[in-house]
């Protein structure tokens, strides 16, 4: 489905996942933004592990932002959104038009650097950042609640 398309439908029907879309920075200018510092720390450690850097990817971040300020809002933590929406359903939701291939979440951590390292002292966390089946991200941060979704695309 298309923005424009998703845009409508969510004017008309106020479904689950359109909310307004929260304003993500574009990583690829190096701009100076926690969301931004997370997306060059992931980058690194991949480098340093002889991966592909990641790509940003607005829509996955826009994904992201959107579950960080939904699990802030409701007062809940977990992958899954309490409609039942996952990882997935949010990135599609949010106009990601490749495969949605994982997602971490945190609390807590008051920068880039402190999220980073709890993600990367963790195997599954770790395991996603240094994924060969992914190669973009979106990153959301919201009163210290961190989200990072993972996306694959093949062209």
């Amino acid at each position: 489905m298309d923005r424009v398309a998703l845009t409508l439908g969510c004017l008309l029907l106020m479904a689950p996942g359109c909310e307004e879309s929260p304003s993500v920075p574009d990583c690829n200018d190096n701009q100076e933004d926690e969301t931004c510092a997370v997306f060059r720390i992931v980058n690194e450690e991949r480098i340093n592990a002889g991966l592909d850097p990641y790509a940003w990817n607005t829509e996955l971040a826009v994904s992201a932002a959107r579950h960080a300020s939904d699990m802030v809002d409701n007062d809940y933590f977990d992958h899954s959104s309490q409609d039942g929406r996952s990882f997935s359903d949010r990135a599609m939701e949010a106009g990601y038009d490749a495969f949605p291939s994982g997602e971490n979440i945190a609390k807590g951590q008051q920068d880039a650097a402190q999220v980073m390292d709890s993600w990367m002292n963790s195997d599954g966390h770790r395991a996603n950042i240094l994924s060969d089946g992914s190669n973009e991200i979106g990153v959301g941060l919201v009163d210290f609640t961190w989200v990072q979704v993972f996306g694959s695309r093949t062209e």
